[in-house]
């Protein structure tokens, strides 16, 4: 150790560095690294406080607005379930499709104050909602082949239905906001839907056996 020190601080060595100097460098790299830290972490972290300070009240709005719509789509997927075999289930399913389309179209209005958690949580429950929208409008319109190729990009289960539910929740948690037992669906729509999603299924593999 002593021959290293006597190497980097002897004014007469191969690098010619004194103590003096040899500090002031290595008090400089601790500067650096100390302004870097404060960039790089710090700084970051006081600006998305003041913005999440900033946007909170358009955050609440877009929350109370997706409650509606999330409500309004429980709504839609009743008709859907009431709705007898013909133009009235096709009416239906527009109606369930019209109630998708708008939660992106309200996500859009309100992307500016959204932090990456909450477009993460709504990204995951609008994936969600599509598979409903794309189910309801294959079972309104079975022949519609197109459709099931293109459109249909989200797999599509028994449990989507309460997947939605709980995907809402993770939205509105990170939204801050409560209210999610006064909107959810309710258990009653979710177990319909679900038999509706086990009746369609069979429909279906009884007709492709009868084409078979």
């Amino acid at each position: 150790m002593d021959d290293i020190t006597k190497y980097l601080l002897d004014p007469n060595g191969p690098l010619g560095l004194t103590a003096d100097f040899f500090l002031n460098v290595v008090a400089e790299f601790g500067g650096f690294l100390l302004a870097a830290l404060v960039f790089s972490i710090l700084i970051p972290v006081v600006i998305d406080a003041r913005q999440a300070r900033k946007w909170k009240p358009a955050r609440l709005n877009y929350g109370q607005e997706l409650m509606l719509l999330h409500v309004a789509f429980g709504d839609a997927l009743s008709r859907f379930l009431r709705s007898p075999a013909g133009d009235a289930r096709s009416r239906a399913a527009d109606a369930v499709d019209h109630a998708f389309r708008a939660v992106p179209l309200a996500t859009s209005l309100f992307g500016y104050a959204l932090t990456a958690d909450i477009s993460r949580e709504v990204n995951d429950y609008m994936r969600m909602l599509r598979a409903i929208r794309d189910w309801a409008h294959i079972a309104a319109h079975p022949e519609d082949i197109g459709f099931a190729a293109i459109e249909r990009r989200v797999t599509q289960t028994r449990d989507m239905f309460a997947g939605a539910n709980k995907e809402f929740k993770d939205v509105l948690d990170a939204l801050g906001l409560p209210g999610f037992n006064d909107v959810r669906w309710a258990d009653e729509l979710v177990a319909n839907l679900s038999a509706a999603f086990d009746l369609v299924q069979r429909e279906g593999v009884r007709a492709a056996a009868a084409k078979g």
